[in-house]
């Protein structure tokens, strides 16, 4: 049942809310294995293949063969994912193979926007963050190496890493309720953390069904105006 007194903009208070802290304490391992679906390069030298990437061996490695400006990694995630932070592991055995300048984009794969450029310092030889922080799941993750040190002409990876979360990934408990953190929220504050987690739990199970059904609902470019008037 509804809540005594609550009203629809109750409901987008506490779901703003979720949204707000929806993101787990993440785990200080790796991700990669868990989130990404499959990936692709623009070119290889035998025996060092995109699976190289994914491996976590300290002794291996990617290495394209194609001309300057022209190689790229691309990261399919599995649905849901969402990316908190994305590195770049570097092979500093040879400084002419490393990337000094990388452009990262995602989103469907026949629509891909520019999300980042970074200019990785002379100094870095470990592990490089190229991305952090996005809000919601990029089908896909491409990386562009646009320039290698050194005037270099191939790049050389030891390896990819990835830290994400599911974005239905909700811990929901009572204690997620505390006064301290609904200061923000002045809708949610007075209620009852027991009715808050009820009600947060049945969002997020509408949310599950809303998003297993949702392509089949949303009706065609041929369909009449009045047919999604009444959806919404």
């Amino acid at each position: 049942s509804v809540p005594p007194g609550w009203s629809y903009n109750h409901d987008i208070e506490l779901g703003r809310f979720l949204y707000d802290h929806s993101e787990r304490e993440l785990q200080c391992g790796d991700c990669t294995k868990e989130h990404l679906s499959s990936i692709e390069v623009s070119s290889q030298v035998e025996d060092c293949g995109a699976a190289h990437l994914t491996d976590n061996q300290t002794y291996t490695s990617w290495e394209s063969n194609g001309p300057p400006g022209q190689h790229w990694v691309r990261l399919n995630m599995k649905k849901g994912a969402i990316v908190k932070k994305l590195w770049l592991m570097l092979d500093g055995q040879a400084s002419s193979y490393i990337p000094r300048r990388v452009a990262v984009y995602g989103g469907a794969p026949n629509r891909l926007q520019h999300l980042r450029t970074v200019l990785i310092n002379e100094n870095s030889f470990q592990d490089v963050c190229i991305l952090r922080d996005m809000k919601t799941h990029l089908p896909v993750l491409e990386i562009r190496i646009l320039e290698c040190r050194d005037q270099g002409y191939n790049v050389r990876l030891r390896g990819i890493k990835i830290r994400s979360f599911w974005e239905w990934d909700l811990i929901l408990n009572a204690d997620m309720f505390q006064p301290a953190r609904l200061v923000r929220y002045p809708l949610l504050e007075g209620v009852n953390a027991d009715v808050l987690y009820r009600r947060a739990v049945l969002i997020q199970r509408f949310v599950q069904i809303l998003d297993s059904v949702l392509h089949y609902l949303i009706p065609l470019p041929e369909d009449s105006i009045s047919t999604f008037n009444a959806l919404r």
